[in-house]
């Protein structure tokens, strides 16, 4: 470095309450001479003379005002930056770069600006020449020091940059070196990019002259990009599509930057498979005034083939989701008429109308044809709203649901086959939930099911706590919580999946085998229920230890009363 740069750097040190690099003897040592005057010793930064305390700065608060008058009186050029802020810049600097202050700087673009997206301290050799772009787009061979800092208590980089020397084109030439291999890199993950793509991409220039092609391009056309590159663009063409491939090409070499992308109808293209149909389309390269386009080519069968599939995937889902509905519509017909007449005479005999039954044996029979045909029924119920919850047919009255009133409805309803079971069931409401707008029925048979659930799962002498309460986010939230046999996560997916049951141990509510007496559609119902009135239906459970359900309802279906 030169002398003033050197001067420069002990300068900043000083400010900075920092040693210069090299000195090697601690700042305070000092030397006594034969006049008895002491001196710096070798290597110590030398305080400055008495006389020069005419360029303290005043008193500020800013912690870097000492730093920054500094920096601003350093014979060169000087910048502090974070990331791509540029947080301080010395008079010097600004004149170098044609900017009138650091906030005309920044507007510009800041670091970017300047060095062309090449990070400045992210360069392998510092000190190395450099290209620094002014404000009125000239470029500066440069020289570069870089070095780091704390700046307003945070880590910053420090630049000290000055003027390459005049008559060095060895180090332009450098610099210019590292700009170019910049921009190749880039160019590199550009063309990367392209070859990534499935359509093929043509690069022209005004002319219709094939400038590039990425790799899906020259396997469409079976080409080289070498061989092809200055080519006309209907050399990949048929002849009777040449009037639509230059149609399309000189409409938007003749229409500017503002021309959005032209599509053309399909056209016969020479590939590497023979004359295919192709479907092209030419859009304005972006960012450049010297007419350049870009053409992208696809394969139209392939893109129709997979359009068409696509197509008769959903028809055929569609259909197979109506046509499973209108079954169980239809089933439940059949079976609702027989079965409810099976309840109607089971309840007159059980009534004895006409006379006793008879023998009790006989009333304990009739007891249990009754307590099946309801089970019967209530299956096919669930059945048939499953089927219209996924065929979207699922008929919704939403309004004003008060769900604490709800909820205490559902738990009135169970409370006595919980106290048969002695179990306690706890209720925690809030006060202020605010009106739900859902379908109160769907609403309510998915809060029977999950308290039944929690209740029929959770053995003597445990609770089962229903809550209401605002979520985190605002939401809705009906919580049901048991100290029941719980559930692993395997056994949860399980659960949650249409006739699917979990093992479960034995109870005087189970059966012998060990599994439980539900058809396996309450969790999945449940969950469809939920997600019908736009909420979210959440499980967490630990085997051994209990189950928590949630369903949270979401925030803009809650209705704030007067």
């Amino acid at each position: 470095m030169s002398s003033n740069e050197h001067a420069a750097f002990r300068e900043i040190a000083r400010a900075l309450g920092a040693r210069f690099a090299g000195d090697s003897t601690p700042d305070d040592e000092v030397s006594e001479t034969k006049t008895g005057e002491e001196r710096a010793t070798g290597g110590s930064v030398t305080p400055f003379p008495t006389a020069m305390t005419r360029f303290a700065e005043p008193a500020s608060e800013d912690p870097n005002a000492a730093v920054s008058a500094t920096l601003e009186r350093v014979p060169g050029g000087v910048m502090v930056y974070r990331g791509d802020s540029v947080l301080f810049a010395n008079s010097h600097l600004l004149a170098m770069a044609g900017f009138a202050d650091l906030p005309e700087l920044a507007a510009s673009g800041g670091i970017g600006k300047l060095f062309g997206g090449l990070v400045p301290h992210e360069r392998k050799i510092n000190g190395a020449p450099a290209i620094l772009t002014a404000a009125s787009g000239h470029r500066l061979s440069v020289d570069m020091q870089a070095s780091d800092l704390d700046w307003r208590g945070a880590p910053a980089h420090l630049l000290l940059i000055r003027d390459a020397v005049a008559g060095e084109p060895g180090r332009e030439r450098v610099a210019l070196q590292i700009a170019d291999a910049f921009a190749g890199a880039r160019a590199a993950d550009a063309q990367a990019v392209l070859d990534s793509l499935d359509d093929g991409v043509i690069t022209l220039d005004r002319n219709g002259r094939i400038i590039g092609l990425n790799r899906s391009a020259a396997t469409t056309f079976g080409l080289d990009p070498r061989e092809v590159v200055g080519a006309a663009i209907l050399s990949l063409f048929a002849a009777e599509s040449a009037v639509a491939v230059l149609a399309s090409v000189h409409c938007i070499a003749g229409s500017g930057q503002t021309v959005l992308a032209q599509a053309t109808p399909d056209v016969i293209g020479r590939t590497a498979a023979g004359m295919s149909p192709l479907l092209i389309k030419v859009t304005p390269l972006a960012g450049r005034d010297d007419g350049r386009m870009v053409m992208t080519v696809r394969d139209v069968r392939a893109t129709r083939r997979i359009e068409a599939e696509t197509s008769n995937a959903r028809q055929a889902a569609e259909y197979a989701s109506a046509r499973k509905s209108d079954f169980l519509a239809r089933i439940s017909h059949e079976i609702r008429t027989p079965m409810n007449g099976i309840l109607g005479f089971a309840d007159m005999m059980l009534a004895e109308p006409f006379g006793p039954v008879g023998h009790e044996r006989y009333r304990d029979y009739l007891g249990d044809i009754h307590a099946s045909g309801t089970h019967v029924l209530s299956l096919v119920n669930d059945l048939l709203d499953l089927a219209k919850i996924e065929a979207g047919r699922l008929d919704l009255t939403f309004a004003e649901v008060p769900l604490n009133d709800v909820v205490t409805h559902c738990v009135a309803m169970l409370q006595p086959q919980a106290m048969r079971d002695r179990i306690v069931v706890r209720t925690s409401f809030s006060d202020d939930l605010p009106m739900l707008v859902a379908d109160e029925r769907s609403v309510r048979q998915a809060a029977l099911n999950i308290i039944a659930n929690a209740i029929a799962f959770t053995e003597a002498g445990g609770q089962v706590i229903v809550s209401t309460t605002m979520a985190d986010r605002g939401e809705i939230a009906l919580r049901v919580r048991d100290t029941g046999i719980g559930m692993t996560p395997d056994e949860v997916e399980t659960a949650l999946e249409p006739f699917r049951q979990i093992a479960v141990v034995a109870s005087a509510r189970g059966r012998a085998d060990g599994r439980s007496t539900g058809t396996g559609l309450g969790l999945p119902l449940t969950k469809a229920l939920i997600e019908a009135n736009h909420g979210r239906f959440r499980i967490e459970s630990r085997k051994d230890e209990g189950t928590l359900v949630e369903m949270l309802f979401p925030p803009q279906a809650a209705v704030r009363t007067a």
